[in-house]
């Protein structure tokens, strides 16, 4: 199977990060928990100053990124039907 079109199709479609944002922001949940973090991280970057706040928004950035790929890539048994699917 090529790797490259599954790469395409799971990590690299360019459709998936604007879905996932319309999807959350019809979540009148997720729109309060952004709207905390936005007051929390102002309150923090103006403690510590932009500079600290940015390194570490950008570490703990990383660090999230490479955990919910991990989840993603894991999927929740659907990848496993898919790729199923497409080997079959």
């Amino acid at each position: 199977m090529n790797q490259t079109i599954l790469q395409t199709l799971f990590l690299d479609n360019p459709e998936i990060p604007v879905e996932i944002s319309s999807f959350c922001n019809h979540i009148p949940e997720y729109v309060q928990a952004e709207l905390a973090y936005n007051r929390a991280a102002r309150e923090l970057m103006d403690l510590i100053g932009y500079e600290r706040y940015a390194r570490f928004e950008e570490a703990l950035t990383l660090h999230m990124s490479f955990e919910h790929r991990a989840y993603y890539l894991f999927g929740l048994g659907l990848r496993q039907e898919v790729l199923k699917g497409l080997a079959g």
